[in-house]
């Protein structure tokens, strides 16, 4: 079958033919039907320092969709022919986390696309208890979202208290922070939303959502943020990319006792005025991954249409198409790419 991997310690990713693999007793053989680029992949393909414990040669993709071909002998609750998504998280189920539903904090746990073989391919085998069914009526690509929205609904709905009203500036418009800011304006939250010039195309689509938008490198954010708040400062900070200069940045636009969560991967470490966050009483913590819940819940909101997928997809391409759509992805030219296998 043919598949999209990374097989050396160096930046870049290739397209292989390789055996179709073999479901043991408690998997299910999928046909990937859809398989999208997360931020994460993008740090893989340059080999950055938070990947450089992956293993090699690997499969790449962790946000998939497809339809199940074959049952292992342990397997219930499915049948052949079911579409279905996957979780992105294997577990050890037996942990203190993994007790309390947090899989996403597990340490024994294994990510598809980085320990074991991902979704960037013909075929795929999985765990049946990492399976949702997918409803009538939502497509594969959709589908193949659920897993990133996941994480969006984590993120804000789990970790990041807000109220109505409240001034939401989220740092960063790739598809991650337009799925977060679709929910914290869902909460009924004033959301800015911030890029680069680079950005323009994720400024459209942000702008379709009815999200405000700003561009540092032409308008001040802190000026901004000043003048909607009254000298005030944000509510909260959510900073979805990992640069480090967001995080000083964000402490400068938050109000005294404002939260910041942070949720980008940074490929070097982060100097802060700490002085300034202790006197202003600023609240920093970390998001990561999704739980098993988020799931279901990301699944419902996509059916219901209440939160927008469909407008962040802007390219869908073959597995032979990797470079381009990895290009696109990391020169910022679409929002969500897929690959259709």
């Amino acid at each position: 079958m043919k598949a999209i991997m990374k097989t050396q310690p160096k930046p870049g990713v290739e397209v292989k033919d390789i055996p179709k693999p073999r479901s043991a007793p408690d998997e299910v053989l999928i046909k990937v039907k859809s398989a999208a680029i997360c931020g994460s992949d993008l740090g893989i393909y340059h080999y950055t320092s938070a990947y450089s414990k992956m293993k090699l040669p690997v499969v790449l993709g962790h946000e998939f969709s497809g339809e199940i071909m074959e049952l292992g002998k342990e397997v219930t609750g499915y049948e052949k022919g079911d579409r279905v998504l996957s979780e992105s998280v294997k577990a050890c189920g037996v942990c203190e986390f993994c007790k309390k539903g947090m899989s996403n904090l597990c340490d024994a746990s294994t990510l598809f696309g980085i320990h074991t073989d991902g979704g960037f391919a013909e075929y795929i085998t999985v765990p049946y208890k990492l399976l949702h069914k997918i409803p009538d009526g939502m497509t594969y690509d959709q589908a193949a979202l659920v897993e990133p929205l996941s994480n969006a609904v984590h993120f804000v709905r789990d970790l990041t208290p807000f109220k109505i009203d409240d001034y939401v500036v989220v740092q960063g418009c790739g598809p991650i922070g337009l799925f977060s800011a679709q929910l914290f304006k869902l909460g009924g939250a004033r959301v800015l939303v911030t890029g680069l010039s680079v950005d323009k195309l994720r400024f459209e689509i942000a702008e379709k959502l009815g999200l405000e938008t700003l561009n540092i490198e032409t308008e001040s954010l802190e000026e901004r943020v000043m003048k909607d708040t009254g000298g005030k400062g944000a509510d909260t900070a959510f900073v979805a990319v990992g640069a480090p200069p967001a995080i000083k940045q964000a402490t400068q636009i938050i109000k005294k006792r404002g939260l910041v969560t942070v949720i980008g991967i940074f490929g070097k470490e982060v100097q802060l005025d700490m002085t300034w966050v202790v006197r202003r009483e600023i609240k920093i913590h970390g998001a990561y991954d999704a739980k098993p819940v988020n799931f279901p819940q990301s699944i419902d909101l996509i059916n219901r249409g209440l939160v927008d997928v469909d407008s962040v997809l802007t390219h869908k391409l073959s597995l032979d198409q990797a470079e381009e759509g990895f290009k696109v992805a990391l020169d910022k030219t679409g929002g969500k790419v897929v690959f259709n296998p």
